[in-house]
């Protein structure tokens, strides 16, 4: 199995893009609900191709997702969309700019204890890095997609379809949530959605069709269970003041 991942990282920076400086935050989750997730699906579901059927492409999908958590992250931030030309997806970001933004709330860190960690990603954020830094680490990527439309973070996506979509050795390990989490789009889709306000939740097409493309539905199963706990965690601490 260790194979498998060294194989992943070895394919997604085979044939790299270099966009500058990069960080890659290791947010918290927690273990044993990956591995719970992860056998609680049999197999990888037989999906239908997303790109094939809605006509995007994984280019054309990975930047939409992208510009879209770029927005939603700084709408928490007090930030206006600042990305006025995008010559490569002009009307990908057209059509996302017409999306609505989900609510976020961002929970004082100081209220987390040891076991509620897990459950919190944005505490991977400090004084030496903070969610403002990340937001510009996201800006650039943009930066480059919309001039020349690939990115070294997009190659791993890609490789990620190409190679282990339909692997179901690496969907059923628990260190796939490691790797999948070094890749953009999943690390925001887990941020956002465990910041989002529970009850004013949105879920894009796009993001359906990412999680469609990858086969990554035990992710996506993960962040929904995660962010129930999340919730419950608060409410419990609410409570217990």
């Amino acid at each position: 199995m260790k194979n498998v991942f060294l194989g992943f990282i070895l394919v997604a920076t085979g044939c790299a893009h270099i966009d500058g400086p990069t960080k890659v935050v290791q947010f918290p989750y927690a273990h044993d609900l990956v591995d719970k997730v992860q056998k609680s699906i049999a197999r990888v579901p037989a999906s239908i191709d997303h790109d094939e059927k809605m006509g995007k492409s994984p280019r054309r999908i990975y930047f939409s997702v992208l510009y879209h958590q770029y927005q939603t992250i700084g709408q928490i931030l007090d930030k206006n969309a600042d990305v006025n030309l995008c010559p490569q997806f002009h009307h990908d970001k057209i059509e996302m700019d017409s999306k609505m933004i989900p609510k976020m709330m961002m929970y004082s860190s100081v209220h987390v204890d040891e076991d509620g960690k897990k459950f919190f990603p944005e505490l991977a954020f400090s004084g030496s890095f903070s969610l403002q830094d990340y937001h510009g680490l996201i800006r650039t990527e943009i930066e480059t997609l919309c001039e020349e439309g690939i990115s070294d973070n997009f190659y791993k996506f890609d490789n990620l379809i190409t190679h282990y979509a339909h692997k179901n050795s690496f969907h059923k390990d628990p260190k796939a949530m490691e790797s999948v989490l070094k890749i953009p789009v999943f690390a925001n889709f887990y941020l956002v959605k465990m910041l989002e306000i529970p009850h004013l939740k949105i879920v894009t097409t796009e993001e359906k069709m990412f999680i469609g493309l990858t086969r990554t539905h035990w992710f996506e199963n993960y962040v929904a269970e995660a962010s129930k706990l999340r919730s419950l965690y608060i409410k419990n601490k609410m409570v217990g003041r």
